[in-house]
C-alpha cells in the first residue's frame, strides 16, 4: 500500500496490558507504527492495521480518555480482518509532550489523570493531528471515516464538522455531542451510538438536540450503558457492540 516511515512498535505489551490481555492475545496486538506531524507540526504516533489485500476504505480510530489501549488495538485489528487501513493516533501525545503518548489504567487514578490531561490537549492541534490521520487515508487513494469512542467520539463528531475529506463519522457515546450538535455538524453521513444507561451523557439532551440541529444524523440507542464496546470493561456489553458494528 505504499506506507512510509513505518516502524516496528518497540515493547508490544503496553503499560497494565498483562491485567487485559490473555498471553495469547499480546502478539496479535502488536501493530506497526508511523510518525505523522500535526497540521502545526507536533510529532505524534499513529498505530496501524492494514488487511493483507487491498483495503476498501480507511478510518481512522479515536481512542477513549485511557489511550491506545488493547481494547483499542483490537477494534483496529478486527477492521483491518474486515478489509479496512486503519491508524488509531496516541491523541494524549498532545499534552504529555511525546509523541507515543500513554496507556493509562481503567481506574478512578487513571481515569483523573485521563481528564486532566484532555483539559490540557490543545484542540486546535488535536485537530491538526485527526487531518493528519485523514491525509494519510487519502494518500492510500481511499476514502476516510473517522470512528471515536467516548472522548474519541466527540473527536470525531467535531472533526467531521470542521476538517475536509472525511467521508462518514462514527460517534460512540461521545462525551460532548449534547452540546457540540447544537454549534457544528459533520459535513458527511454521520452515525451515532448512545447508551440509554450512560451516566455521562444526557440522553434525553442528546436525543432531542441531535433530532433539532442535526437531522442528517442516524441516531441509534442502546439499552446498554457507557463504554458498552469495550470489552474489557465492566460495562461491556456484547449484544450492544455487536448492533453497533
Amino acid at each position: 500500500m505504499g506506507l512510509c516511515y513505518v516502524e516496528r512498535e518497540v515493547g508490544c505489551q503496553p503499560e497494565g496490558a498483562a491485567a487485559w490481555c490473555k498471553p495469547a492475545e499480546i502478539e496479535r496486538l502488536c501493530m506497526e507504527t508511523v510518525k505523522l506531524r500535526t497540521t502545526r507540526g507536533t510529532e505524534f504516533v499513529g498505530h496501524i492495521a492494514v488487511p493483507a489485500e487491498g483495503a476498501r476504505g480507511a478510518l481512522v480510530v479515536l481512542h477513549e480518555a485511557f489511550g491506545v489501549t488493547p481494547h483499542i488495538k483490537r477494534v483496529c485489528k478486527d477492521y483491518a480482518d474486515q478489509g479496512y487501513a486503519v491508524i488509531a493516533p496516541a491523541m494524549l501525545s498532545l499534552a504529555l509532550g511525546k509523541p507515543e503518548g500513554a496507556v493509562l489504567p481503567q481506574t478512578k487514578n487513571g481515569l483523573d489523570e485521563a481528564r486532566r490531561l484532555i483539559e490540557a490537549t490543545d484542540h486546535e492541534d488535536l485537530l491538526g493531528l485527526v487531518q493528519a490521520c485523514v491525509d494519510w487515508g487519502r494518500a492510500q487513494g481511499l476514502k476516510v471515516a473517522t470512528v471515536g469512542f467516548c472522548w474519541g467520539g466527540s473527536v470525531s463528531y467535531k472533526a467531521a464538522s470542521l476538517l475536509e475529506n472525511i467521508d462518514a463519522c462514527v460517534c460512540y457515546y461521545g462525551g460532548q455531542i449534547h452540546e457540540l450538535c447544537k454549534v457544528a455538524q459533520p459535513k458527511c453521513a454521520t452515525l451515532v451510538h448512545l447508551a440509554e444507561l450512560d451516566r455521562y451523557i444526557p440522553i434525553e439532551a442528546a436525543t432531542a438536540n441531535l433530532a433539532a440541529f442535526d437531522t442528517a444524523a442516524k441516531v441509534h440507542v442502546y439499552e446498554a450503558d457507557h463504554g458498552f464496546n469495550r470489552d474489557d470493561g465492566v460495562t461491556y456489553d456484547p449484544g450492544a457492540a455487536l448492533v453497533a458494528r
